[in-house]
């Protein structure tokens, strides 16, 4: 196991991120899956911004606004 992760750590981490991904699909659904993953991805964001000490609202608030102005479009 420690050789396989020293050497191939690229395609190890991509294989169990993909069972869990298809584990949980299989077990909850697509969707539910889909916005728990969303969820974090948002969560991750809000942590990276806390700890490079940038407002974590109001950069979340100037990307909402550029996403919706685009759809406006």
């Amino acid at each position: 196991m420690t050789e396989l992760w020293q050497n191939h750590r690229g395609k190890t981490c991509g294989l169990l991120v993909g069972l869990l991904f298809g584990t949980a699909v299989l077990c909850f659904g697509f969707w539910q899956t889909f916005f728990v993953i969303c969820c974090g991805l948002i969560g991750l964001f809000i942590g990276l911004q806390l700890d490079n000490g940038e407002d974590a609202v109001e950069n979340m608030r100037e990307r909402a606004w550029r996403l919706l102005e685009r759809f406006q479009r």
